[in-house]
């Protein structure tokens, strides 16, 4: 894609000493292809794949951004439809936008402004629902069927489609871009990462990641205080859904785990934690020290790690010792500028 490159990896060495581990490593997600966040690794792939099948092009091919456009105009071109909490909708607009296509983009009613105006920038639709995410995956999922639309999710159900899971998988595999990044940036193997949850999509993406280059890092997942879906589902052994409730860190407002992420959340992942909005909010100050700029979605893997590394029982529990190297990502930048300035202003 025009513009790719890896994105940097930022050392936290004084924040590693006051929590007593050996080092702190954040692959920085600030901005990516021109976005303020990761997202558009995985929808990019998604389409790469969709329109090839369309087209009935060999499953192996590699399609250059430019020809892909082409390609994509040449079949019709389709309009993409999709629900968001703000970042993958914005990503699915913008390659809406390169590729010649239309978009529609769902959201809860009560998204942030700039979210929404940062979709509608890229010339895409933006249709508010009154509800949750949930809601709002459900709307769209009914709206693409309903206006012969594509239909791009990043999360799907048990009811979804063969074409909707292939394209949520693939989603996923655009992910995995990230960790085989950061993992190559950095001079060994993590021995913990904490990775933000949502649906699950990119946690799920970093566990099979981090399973091809060691057999003994822990993943851990991290969730906001009452969008816990996957720590719930852990605890009952199958997938659970919770109730829809606000937090700071917005693009984390889930209230269920993917179906095709959580097969692999359950076999890769070690653990799951919860923190609150003022240890997120914390972070956020944290990584600002340091330079990178992250909402409080993106900056709640950081938190988890600093929960844990100073929690006695945590530390014990997932093996942190002053020998630890414990990597994290910041998902975001400041995709809500006005939530951005209140958290530094504390």
């Amino acid at each position: 894609m025009p513009g790719y490159a890896p994105t940097p990896v930022v050392g936290m060495p004084e924040l590693a000493r006051i929590h007593q581990v050996a080092g702190i490593a954040v692959k920085n997600e600030q901005e990516r292809l021109g976005l303020p966040s990761f997202k558009l690794l995985g929808s990019s792939w998604a389409l790469h794949e969709r329109v090839k099948a369309v087209a009935g092009l060999s499953p192996d091919a590699l399609i250059a951004f430019p020809d892909l456009s082409r390609i994509a105009r040449g079949l019709g071109p389709p309009t993409l439809c999709t629900a968001s909490d703000g970042n993958h909708g914005r990503a699915v607009a913008a390659l809406a936008e390169a590729l010649g296509c239309g978009c529609v983009v769902l959201l809860p009613a009560d998204s942030a402004a700039s979210r929404i105006d940062s979709i509608k920038g890229h010339g895409a639709t933006v249709e508010l629902v009154d509800g949750s995410y949930d809601d709002a995956v459900a709307a769209a999922r009914a709206t693409a069927r309903a206006r012969g639309h594509w239909y791009c999710p990043d999360t799907v159900g048990a009811e979804a489609s063969d074409e909707e899971r292939r394209f949520a998988s693939d989603v996923m595999t655009g992910y995995g871009t990230l960790f085989e990044e950061f993992f190559e940036q950095i001079l060994r193997p993590p021995d913990l990462l904490f990775v933000q949850a949502g649906v699950g999509g990119l946690s799920a993406a970093a566990a099979a990641s981090l399973r091809r280059v060691s057999a003994t890092a822990k993943v851990v997942v991290v969730e906001p205080e009452g969008s816990n879906a996957i720590a719930l589902s852990f605890g009952s052994g199958a997938p659970v859904s919770v109730p829809d409730t606000q937090t700071v860190m917005a693009c984390l407002r889930c209230q269920s785990a993917s179906f095709v992420a959580w097969p692999i959340l359950l076999a890769g992942v070690d653990a799951a934690m919860v923190v609150t909005d003022d240890e997120a909010a914390a972070a956020v100050r944290q990584l600002a020290r340091r330079g990178v700029i992250a909402g409080a979605s993106g900056a709640a893997g950081l938190a988890g790690a600093l929960v844990a590394s100073a929690d006695g029982m945590l530390r014990a529990r997932l093996g942190i010792t002053p020998d630890s190297q414990v990597a994290v990502v910041n998902t975001e930048g400041a995709t809500d500028p006005a939530s951005y300035a209140a958290i530094l202003a504390g």
